[in-house]
């Protein structure tokens, strides 16, 4: 067993997620997939604890050590709970959700998993494989890349895990926070030199609500605008993502001209082999925008990636949440105050196909975000960027209040018209270009 204490970030997840009056599923991740045949339980059960003693992020647990919130993290043979569920399904997909939901209750008890799957047996011959982690102890993981895994070994089963030859979270954080440390006047400077993108109508109205509800939106970008982004990214030698990045840091401009702060992500999570370096994916950053500086288009692109870049590099192993709680800056969460951002994108590249078992037919189950009950908010607007080599698909998940679905709807097509903008005249004014708090405007609440 090895203790070690818990980070800013797990300290405030374990507040959300377990204290008795907040217990939601807004910090969970999920992977749910059918497979079009049967499936034994036994054998699914040894490729569970097979994944589970690789990594010791699926054994870690959140506990209170004299008085200290302190990760543990417990060697597979110290492991009695069980990890696997099996449950009655009938077969629809529309259940699924009710399945997951049935785990609610596991989250508010002591535990000594971070992960757990929930086999659910048809009458037929479909069998659902549900795989839930808990955010706080699994940050850097996706649930997909557990589910490969555990595929894998199902398919493979008799071969020993070798956690040695996983580097673990535990190994390297020590370093990471230092690293952090050593660019910590750096970072206050960026945060310190930038204003959240939201307007303060839209902070005041999120804050004394007490109570939010995290909603998603999916976002189907044209094919009209998918060739634009080709072209930007061939004429300006970057990325997609590196385009939409800057789209969305000109979108989000404020109204008095001064620099605006992002979250920015370019994640790693759903490449194969990804289980391989998860928890090395520390790439968010405060990524500060000042559109002012910038005469036209071609300028602003251009400053743009190199800035982006520059910061991706400069911040890429450094563990925000930590610096926050050391700085007394408020990580959004429970706090009353805004966090260091209020905007976040996150880049992912596409998720492989998934492997059969037993020569069965694997069919990822539909997402589904519930509308979820999330004190203080957190990030009010996250655009989840799914990359492909042909195209962008896009989620935008939002907090509501202060954000309405009439205003996410706004929000979608903007970003299209961000590209469209961009991908126009490169001598155009910015000051052309579509803006957030126009269509912020139009929601204000009336003055009492």
């Amino acid at each position: 067993m090895k203790l070690r204490k818990a980070s800013a970030g797990q300290a405030v997840y374990h507040d959300f997620i377990v204290a008795p009056h907040t217990s939601v599923p807004a910090k969970r991740l999920f992977n749910c997939f059918v497979v079009e045949g049967p499936v034994d339980p036994v054998r699914l059960e040894r490729a569970i604890r097979h994944a589970i003693a690789t990594h010791e992020a699926l054994r870690t647990s959140l506990e209170d050590v004299d008085g200290e919130l302190t990760q543990v993290i417990r060697e597979p043979s110290e492991i009695t709970e069980a990890p696997m569920t099996t449950v009655d399904w009938d077969g629809s997909l529309d259940s699924v959700a009710g399945i997951v939901r049935g785990l609610d209750n596991r989250w508010t008890v002591p535990r000594e998993l971070s992960m757990h799957v929930v086999l659910g047996r048809a009458p037929g011959p479909r069998t659902l494989v549900a795989c839930v982690l808990d955010h706080a102890c699994c940050d850097g993981m996706s649930a997909e890349i557990i589910t490969d895994l555990i595929r894998a070994e199902y398919n493979r089963p008799g071969e020993e895990a070798r956690p040695d030859r996983v580097t673990q979270f535990s190994d390297y954080y020590a370093s990471m926070l230092q690293d952090g440390l050593e660019t910590y006047d750096d970072w206050l400077r960026s945060l310190e030199s930038s204003a959240p993108a939201l307007p303060q109508w839209m902070l005041d109205r999120k804050r004394p609500s007490g109570e939010a509800w995290t909603r998603e939106r999916e976002l189907s970008f044209s094919d009209a605008t998918d060739e634009r982004l080709r072209s930007l990214s061939k004429e300006y030698v970057c990325t997609p993502y590196e385009i939409i990045t800057a789209g969305v840091g000109l979108y989000f401009r404020r109204a008095d001209g001064a620099p605006i702060r992002l979250a920015v992500t370019h994640s790693g999570r759903h490449r194969r082999h990804g289980f391989d370096v998860v928890g090395l994916l520390r790439s968010q950053v405060v990524d500060v925008v000042d559109s002012s500086r910038c005469e036209d288009v071609r300028s602003f692109l251009t400053a743009r990636r190199d800035e982006l870049r520059r910061g991706m590099t400069h911040f890429g192993r450094l563990p925000v949440e930590e610096v926050c709680l050391r700085a007394g800056v408020s990580t959004g969460w429970r706090a009353g105050s805004p966090g260091p951002w209020e905007v976040e994108l996150n880049g992912m590249y596409e998720a492989p196909a998934p492997e059969a078992m037993d020569g069965h037919e694997v069919v990822p189950a539909p997402d589904f975000l519930e509308d979820a009950y999330c004190e203080n908010g957190g990030t009010t607007f996250l655009l989840n960027l799914f990359l492909r080599p042909e195209r962008v698909d896009a989620t935008l998940r939002y907090v509501d209040p202060p954000v309405s679905e009439e205003m996410a709807k706004r929000v979608g097509a903007d970003l299209e018209a961000i590209v469209e903008f961009l991908a126009g005249d490169p001598t155009r004014p910015l000051a052309e270009a579509p803006a957030f708090f126009t269509v912020a405007e139009d929601f204000r609440p009336l003055a009492p």
